[in-house]
């Protein structure tokens, strides 16, 4: 299973994961840098990604990540935190934009 990162100069880097993963762990192990001071605990809205497709696909947004989106600048319908996003086989082929 993979996903697709387009980093923030429009580049496109495909990358394997596995069920379970989050979208960050994927990233962080990839050597993909995205701005996550929290560690993954959904707080600090460092991992803001933009989801390109799937988006029926995605778990449910906790109230928590919804809350901690709301302190984030530039948020829109497919605005999650990478942190939160567990990914599972449904989500092969996921495209998320850095922002």
């Amino acid at each position: 299973m993979n996903i697709t990162f387009i980093l923030k100069d429009g580049t496109k880097k495909i990358v394997d994961f596995k069920e379970g993963q989050t979208v960050l762990q994927i990233a962080e192990a990839n050597e993909i840098k995205l701005n996550s001071n929290c560690e993954g605990f959904g707080v600090c809205g460092g991992c803001h990604i933009k989801v390109e497709n799937l988006l029926d696909k995605l778990p449910e947004i906790s109230e928590k990540e919804d809350n901690t989106l709301d302190m984030v600048l530039g948020i829109d319908m497919s605005s999650r935190l990478a942190c939160q996003v567990v990914l599972n086989s449904s989500l092969d082929g996921l495209i998320v934009k850095l922002v």
